[in-house]
């Protein structure tokens, strides 16, 4: 269980002819208990027919591609034990927009798209049970991504059904109902039907090729609810669960969690929006959300290690090629700290044999490097090194010096991976470093054809975290205005991301762009 507090920030990207938006916008668990019935005598009663009048008016509307529901959820969770407490919150929001329909038993269910974010670092996903949705009967139906397991969510013609939520997951061995009452969060506050488990455990009801289901036993330290609203359908959720032991030997503990979701928008009621919410994961860039300029996206600004992590991108960095000779620490290529470098090294290539220390005073050995680099930092900082040779079979090392007399050089750090043994084609070294000159010796270990490298020198200051990615691609040469509202910061690369070509925040940017591919990138750092 993660104790640590996570903050969830707004984001807005803005683009002329490219529009981005972000803003910050949680399920539940299902209850306890084993319900089940076994079959009896009455299972095989015939089966009544359906009244006429349904027992709940409203849910009898259509549906069609297009259709889309948009919701707001939050999430908190407290933990209190004898030695300390800790707390942690998220909030989000997703859209569900309906796609194309298919039929199933002379039901048409359409394909459910989900944008946005659904979960939080440590809560269970909110994504809807099913996979496709229908309305048919006066009964919410959803169909499962086998496209073969059909359930009903909301039974409007007779009021009660077998438990298969939405948001989460009921029971289906329990009997569910609808009664009127009202959904109160941060995101509506309407009348709506509430749906839950029957309090009764000796309420049953029968159902063909199910049998008879009952109602629960209700309880107080789990209690979930969906709502539903005529005319709309699924329009929130509450969740909340609490459990203790305060007689263990290390004193006890107490836990607590609490979700509420919310219908924001839908086109059910002839709402309309001009922006697109952003698809999760998109932090890497092999999962860059697509967009079509111009575009307005809504997304989150925040830690996302859960989904994968986050990918740093040097800001302001000078692109750069090996200028020969540069085999010597006492004739170095002198760099800026931002620097990428291409070159390429190989055994036999001019080289300067040095003595190196391994600290002031320490073991002295004897090394040769074929290429030398020289960076100065004019203030203490930690500087980040790395080596990519992609697609080369070679074992290429590095090393981290500094020069303490005309004949001898002290080590700092160093990456020496076995490439070849590993089948990895990249080195990387970080190490805080006091303001001074530095140099970054290439040594082409095990090499025996000319291979190409490409050296990456920044330092922490000139990195950004990127958490979410968007590509996009240009016909024609356009100007692109880029701008983020929220906190963050963003950076525009070529496509694969090894160039910046601009960056900026709530101001925006403008920049001129040729015909092609490119990548934006929105730091977590709102």
């Amino acid at each position: 269980m993660k104790m640590d507090l996570r903050k969830l920030g707004m984001t807005l990207l803005m683009m002329i002819p490219l529009l981005f938006i972000g803003c910050g916008g949680g399920g539940g668990d299902a209850p306890s208990g084993d319900n089940t019935n076994p079959d009896t005598p009455a299972d095989t009663t015939p089966t009544p027919a359906s009244p006429t009048t349904p027992a709940i008016s409203g849910f009898d509307f259509s549906l069609s591609t297009g259709d889309f529901w948009e919701y707001g959820w939050d999430y908190h969770r407290s933990y209190t034990a004898a030695y300390g407490s800790s707390s942690y919150s998220a909030e989000s929001k997703f859209r569900i927009t309906l796609g194309s329909p298919i039929t199933r038993d002379g039901i048409t269910y359409y394909e459910m798209l989900l944008s946005g974010n659904t979960k939080s670092a440590e809560y269970d996903d909110l994504t809807p049970n099913g996979k496709y949705l229908a309305v048919s009967d006066n009964k919410i139906m959803i169909l499962a991504s086998d496209g073969v397991t059909q359930k009903i969510i909301f039974d409007a013609q007779t009021g009660s059904w077998p438990g298969s939520g939405f948001f989460t997951s009921f029971p289906s061995s329990t009997l569910f109902e609808g009664a009127v009452s009202t959904i109160s969060n941060d995101y509506i506050n309407e009348s709506a039907y509430q749906v839950r488990e029957s309090d009764s455990s000796s309420q049953c009801e029968y159902f063909p090729g199910v049998g008879s289901i009952c109602g629960g036993d209700y309880n107080e330290n789990l209690d979930e609810r969906e709502y539903y609203i005529p005319g709309v359908g699924p329009v929130g959720l509450y969740s909340y669960f609490s459990m203790s032991d305060w007689s263990s030997s290390d004193g006890g503990w107490s836990s607590s969690s609490k979700t509420n979701v919310g219908l924001t928008l839908t086109s059910l009621r002839g709402d309309a929006v001009d922006y697109a919410l952003e698809v999760e994961p998109n932090n890497q860039l092999a999962g860059a959300t697509p967009i079509t300029l111009p575009a307005k996206i809504k997304g989150d600004s925040a830690s996302e290690e859960y989904l994968g992590g986050t990918t740093a991108v040097s800001v302001g960095i000078n692109t750069i090629s090996e200028v020969e000779p540069n085999n010597s620490p006492f004739a170095p290529q002198m760099v800026d700290v931002l620097s990428r470098i291409t070159g390429d090294a190989m055994v036999g290539d001019a080289n300067t044999s040095v003595e190196v220390q391994t600290a002031p005073g320490g073991t002295s050995y004897k090394a040769t490097f074929e290429d030398w680099y020289e960076v100065t930092l004019g203030t203490a900082n930690t500087l980040n090194v790395t080596l990519d040779f992609p697609g080369t079979f070679a074992d290429i090392d590095m090393y981290l010096f500094s020069l303490e007399s005309p004949t001898s050089i002290i080590t700092h750090a160093n990456s020496i991976v076995d490439n070849i043994g590993t089948g990895t084609s990249s080195e990387q070294m970080s190490q805080y470093l006091a303001a001074g000159t530095y140099y970054v010796a290439i040594d082409a270990y095990s090499t025996q054809i000319k291979s190409k490298y490409t050296l990456n020198i920044s330092t922490d200051d000139a990195t950004v975290n990127i958490g979410d990615w968007f590509t996009f691609t240009l016909a024609s040469t356009a100007q692109v205005t880029i701008a983020v509202t929220g906190g963050p910061s963003f950076v525009l690369t070529d496509q694969a991301g090894n160039t910046t070509l601009a960056s900026g925040g709530s101001s925006g940017t403008s920049v001129t762009l040729a015909a092609g591919t490119y990548l934006i990138g929105v730091s977590d750092d709102g």
